[in-house]
C-alpha cells in the first residue's frame, strides 16, 4: 500500500508539471499571436514588410521604403533589467534618401517644434546627417496604433528636415 501511494504521488507530480509547462507554452503562444497581429496590422498600414515571429524568443522587425523614399525600420529586443526581469526596447529608425549636410542648419523653428513633439512621445530621439532614430523603453507593444503613431511621427519629422529641391 505504501508503494502505491508513493507511485501515485510521483505520477501526480509528473502530470501536474507537464500541465504547468503546457499552460506556460500556451500563454506564450497566445501572447506571440496577439503581438504578431499588432505588428502585421501596423506594417500593413505603414506599407512596411513584416514576417510573423514563430519562435518563442523570435525578434520582431518590420522595414521598408515609405514616404519620400525614406528607409524605415522598427525592431524590438529585450535585455535583462538587473532586477530579475527583462525590459523591451523599441528601435525606430528612419533614414534619409541621401546624406544631408549639416542637419543642424536645417532645424528651423517649425522643425524644432516637431522634434520636441516627437521627443515627448519617443524619448531620446537622435537626428544625424543620414537618419532620425530613437530607442523607446516600454512594455511590449501589442497595439498597432502605437507602432503606427510612433513611426508616423518620425516620418513627419524626416520629411520636414529633407530640403525641398
Amino acid at each position: 500500500m505504501g508503494d502505491e501511494v508513493w507511485y501515485a504521488t510521483i505520477v501526480g507530480v509528473i502530470v501536474l508539471s507537464g500541465l504547468s509547462i503546457f499552460y506556460i507554452l500556451y500563454l506564450a503562444k497566445m501572447r506571440r499571436t496577439k503581438t504578431n497581429a499588432a505588428w502585421k496590422q501596423a506594417a500593413t498600414e505603414l506599407g512596411l514588410d513584416f514576417t510573423p515571429v514563430t519562435r518563442i524568443f523570435g525578434k520582431y522587425r518590420m522595414s521598408g521604403i515609405i514616404g519620400k523614399q525614406l528607409s524605415c525600420s522598427v525592431s524590438a529586443y529585450t535585455e535583462p533589467n538587473g532586477q530579475g526581469g527583462y525590459t523591451t526596447f523599441m528601435n525606430y529608425d528612419v533614414r534619409f534618401p541621401q546624406r544631408l549636410n549639416k542637419v543642424k542648419e536645417l532645424l528651423t523653428p517649425n522643425i524644432q517644434s516637431k522634434l520636441l513633439e516627437v521627443n515627448n512621445v519617443l524619448k531620446k530621439v537622435v537626428v544625424s546627417d543620414d537618419s532620425i532614430n530613437s530607442t523607446r523603453v516600454s512594455g511590449f507593444i501589442r497595439k498597432s496604433e502605437i507602432l503606427v503613431q510612433n513611426v508616423r511621427l518620425l516620418i513627419q519629422l524626416a520629411e520636414l528636415i529633407i530640403p525641398n529641391e
